[in-house]
């Protein structure tokens, strides 16, 4: 059997939870052979092979189109709170522009634009670059998808972070070891480093970091 054809096969059953005697009774193919099949063994009959195919094809089609409208009537925003023990809600109202520090019960949290991407890996959202201090990393307009950390004194120094200062202001910096122990350097991507320059951060100044896990020209 076509390899890709037996990937499907068993990719779909674990996805939608559909027992083979069902497919079997919706394809009049036999279980026994649709197991083999989904094992590679080649199959003897073209003309169940094509109609497995087109069964796959047209619930695959169909799937998609049900995740897509139930994606679509979900919340575009979440509601990330900074506390980790706290778990992203979605901003029902939508009121707030990704980006926005609200509160809720006291608890500060950061909106995010929903996204779904798996190829990404874990991402909690995503907001939107303004201005030109990370260009060209990251250019007016352009996305960031972000993620919070478990510990945010653990970093990786020259990599992208989002950083929310005490006044409640995010920007997005790569992050290096500071003047002291208790300090972090921000530095910008952009070349005029006359504009744009370093600047110095204590973690008493510090509220949340997030990791920037990838940016995104077009979404």
């Amino acid at each position: 059997m076509d390899h890709n054809l037996a990937q499907r096969l068993k990719a779909f059953r674990e996805r939608t939870k559909i027992k083979m005697p069902a497919i079997a009774l919706l394809t009049g193919i036999a279980k026994e052979t649709l197991y083999k099949w989904e094992k590679g063994t080649k199959p003897s009959d073209l003309n169940d092979y094509f109609r497995l195919k087109a069964y796959l094809d047209e619930m695959e089609n169909k799937f998609h189109e049900e995740q897509l409208e139930r994606d679509t009537q979900k919340p575009a925003t979440l509601r990330l709170p900074l506390n980790l023990n706290l778990l992203p809600v979605p901003q029902t109202d939508g009121k707030a522009a990704a980006g926005t520090i609200t509160f809720f019960n006291d608890e500060p949290e950061l909106i995010v634009d929903r996204i779904n991407a798996p190829f990404l890996g874990p991402v909690d959202g995503v907001i939107e670059v303004t201005g030109e201090s990370m260009a060209p990393t990251f250019g007016n307009g352009c996305r960031i998808g972000i993620i919070r950390l478990n510990d945010s004194r653990i970093l990786n120094w020259g990599l992208h972070y989002y950083i929310i200062d005490k006044n409640w202001q995010g920007i997005i910096r790569r992050v290096y070891k500071g003047e002291t122990e208790n300090s972090l350097l921000l530095v910008s991507d952009n070349p005029n480093q006359h504009l744009f320059p370093p600047i110095q951060r204590t973690w008493e100044q510090i509220e949340a970091v997030f990791k920037i896990i990838a940016g995104i020209l077009r979404y």
